[in-house]
């Protein structure tokens, strides 16, 4: 016994299948469309929230130096607005932090970050001398981004050229 069906049947079931997977794909992209709008709804709020509005139409047509002045001042008001929703602080820019105090006797060859509350980052490398170390060590110190600076004390008292790491925690 065979489950043969005629051609029209099978047309009828393809476009049942269709029509059905038509529906499907719309739902998803709805859904979709509504999570995309709920996320830019704390934005919206906020500039409402502050009573900004949007640049006068005369800036767009190439206003006078006082309508341009105007717009410059209404988009500083916008980005003060919206600082606090994408101030965010990237493990670039906590290593670069580390990096920019670092003085020339000293060489880092490996930097280790573990995220968290606090990040923790490990900056490996070899120094001139051990003063050059310490110096370093009290420069992050006295830097108010950094919770804590640590260095084992195996490694200020080795020779010139000497490997060393410091530990520091995060303050942010």
């Amino acid at each position: 016994m065979s489950n043969i069906l005629p051609n029209e049947a099978k047309r009828a079931v393809r476009r049942m299948y269709r029509i059905r997977f038509i529906i499907a794909g719309s739902l998803v992209a709805l859904l979709a469309a509504a999570l995309c709008a709920l996320s830019l709804l704390p934005s919206y709020l906020a500039l409402h929230a502050t009573g900004i509005v949007s640049a006068p139409s005369g800036a767009l047509s190439g206003g006078t130096s006082d309508t341009d002045r105007a717009t410059i001042s209404s988009i500083q008001a916008m980005l003060k607005a919206l600082s606090p929703l994408v101030a965010t602080t990237t493990p670039t820019d906590v290593i670069a932090r580390a990096l920019s105090l670092k003085p020339t006797a000293i060489s880092i060859d490996h930097i280790t970050y573990s995220g968290g509350n606090p990040a923790t980052i490990i900056l490996m490398g070899s120094a001139a001398t051990r003063e050059a170390i310490n110096g370093y060590r009290q420069t992050l110190s006295a830097d108010s981004h950094w919770k804590t600076v640590s260095i084992p004390i195996g490694d200020l008292t080795g020779g010139p050229g000497a490997r060393f790491s410091i530990t520091l925690s995060s303050a942010f």
